[in-house]
């Protein structure tokens, strides 16, 4: 998805999109954790006792990374979730402001034909 995608979603959509890409990243983790348990497993199997730290610091890097994914695209996320508050609550005081002009207006109006 393009950041201006990403900028065109409501806060809903974003929130949503989050929770999608957490579940995603959690299946991901489980996945990964199998994965390397069946790994470890297999090394033991084959007496390759000293590989196995090997791959520790391997997977070790790859949750280090895929953790560093995940904090920029969560503080991505809460940035443009913030940016969209923001400009809803921009837009909603230009609305409330525009309804108690029209109702100042309609008062005076209101008043006007009565006298």
């Amino acid at each position: 998805m393009t950041e201006k995608e990403l900028k065109k979603l409501n806060r809903y959509q974003l929130l949503e999109l989050l929770l999608i890409q957490t579940e995603r990243a959690d299946d991901l983790q489980q996945r990964l954790d199998a994965l390397v348990q069946m790994v470890r497993l297999k090394k033991i199997q084959n007496g390759e006792l000293g590989s196995i730290a090997a791959e520790s610091l391997q997977v070790s890097g790859i949750f280090e990374a895929a953790q560093k994914a995940a904090d920029l695209y969560l503080d991505a996320a809460r940035v443009q979730a913030s940016e969209i508050v923001q400009e809803a609550h921009r837009k909603a005081a230009e609305i409330v402001a525009q309804a108690e002009e029209n109702a100042t207006i309609a008062t005076i109006h209101h008043d006007f034909r009565n006298l």
